[in-house]
């Protein structure tokens, strides 16, 4: 039988070929990416949602355990004492209060000395490590990923920690109240020699821990320096009983996320976002409903084109201003947890008065909470 040479016959991709199923992966990874990222952020919305059910969960047993909802501290300058309790005498603001509730006793430890009445060096170095800690539960995972910053030059030392090179950050903030009364105030200073002070001074005739903080009452520091009031929750030197809500706990907020504009999240300078989570009443920690929250990426909130009540008068919202207001780094709107424990997203275009009302505990405001 005569041999028979068979022939494969192989033939491979034409460059047109190529190039349309390069084309057709193209199209596929594009409409990919979009469900891709939305999954994303699904997750960290999820994870950020968990964060405030956990620090409402950490007040809340603060409150059965004291009695009252964790305080704004004494001022900007003051970080945490560990021997010096909760509430009135506690220098350092509510995420200070909320840490040994937190399972973060050993952070909240850092620097104790023993010495409730005295600032000494043992307090002051173990303080600076503390302010340095970051504290994955205070962050929201959409904003950013850097745990800590530099501590700018034109931020005044503290009084009672040594001044660190680094702070962490945090994304959250406490209700103040929906009257934006905020003003800087330092706190009270530290005593000659080195000992602390110790507040006890409010309105006239009323201890300041049980004071109602009802607008036009002045409020006074132990120098004679007005302090900050509002109708929320967490105030400079509160002590805020559940009695002291009677708009209702599931009607009060009581954490939300603050605004950072984009610009801002790495600049160190901006008012709000310059110091950490340890320290007392300041923008970095406080917030208020006087306006709507703020979507992170819109930055027309710098265009003047609205307004908030600042003292006797109305302007343009400004450097200062802006970061008086709630917002996150999510696309639809920003989460809070409030003075229930109950987690709650609300739009970046809720109804101002809604949300305004959302921020007093007694302004016997009716409240839709279906946002």
């Amino acid at each position: 039988m005569a041999e028979r040479n068979s022939h494969l016959n192989l033939r491979g991709f034409t460059l047109v070929e190529l190039l349309v199923v390069i084309a057709i992966i193209g199209v596929l990874v594009a409409l990919l990416l979009p469900a891709v990222q939305a999954a994303r952020e699904a997750a960290r919305r999820a994870q950020c949602k968990n964060n405030l059910k956990q620090m409402g969960l950490a007040a809340l047993n603060h409150e059965s355990t004291q009695k009252f909802f964790p305080s704004g501290g004494w001022g900007w300058r003051w970080a945490g004492d560990p021997d010096r309790g909760y509430g009135l005498q506690q220098p350092s603001g509510w995420y200070y209060h909320i840490l040994g509730f937190s399972e973060q006793s050993a952070v909240h430890a850092m620097g104790s000395d023993g010495q409730p009445s005295l600032i000494t060096a043992p307090q002051k170095s173990g303080g600076r490590e503390r302010v340095r800690s970051h504290v994955d539960q205070f962050l929201c995972p959409s904003r950013r990923s850097q745990l800590v910053f530099p501590l700018p030059s034109s931020v005044q030392n503290y009084h009672n920690v040594n001044r660190p090179d680094v702070v962490a950050r945090n994304d959250f903030a406490a209700c103040g109240g929906s009257l934006s009364t905020f003003q800087a105030w330092e706190g009270p200073e530290p005593v000659a020699g080195g000992a602390m002070p110790n507040p006890t001074v409010g309105t006239p005739g009323k201890p300041l821990k049980y004071a109602p903080y009802t607008v036009g009452q002045s409020v006074l520091d132990s120098n004679g320096n007005e302090i900050p009031q509002g109708n929320g929750v967490v105030l400079a030197l509160s002590e805020t009983r559940v009695a002291q809500i009677p708009d209702g706990t599931s009607n009060t907020i009581l954490f939300g996320e603050k605004h950072v504009p984009l610009e801002d999240y790495d600049a160190s300078e901006s008012a709000g976002n310059n110091t950490g989570w340890d320290q007392g009443y300041d923008l970095d920690l406080n917030r208020f409903t006087a306006l709507p929250p703020y979507s992170d990426a819109n930055s027309n909130i710098r265009s003047g084109q609205r307004h908030i009540e600042i003292g006797n008068g109305t302007g343009p919202l400004g450097a200062l201003e802006e970061f008086t207001v709630f917002g996150g780094a999510h696309p639809a709107g920003c989460q809070f947890v409030y003075a229930d424990g109950s987690v709650h997203t609300i739009v970046y275009d809720v109804d101002a008065e809604t949300f305004k009302s959302l921020g007093s505990r007694n302004g016997e405001e009716a409240v839709n909470n279906n946002l």
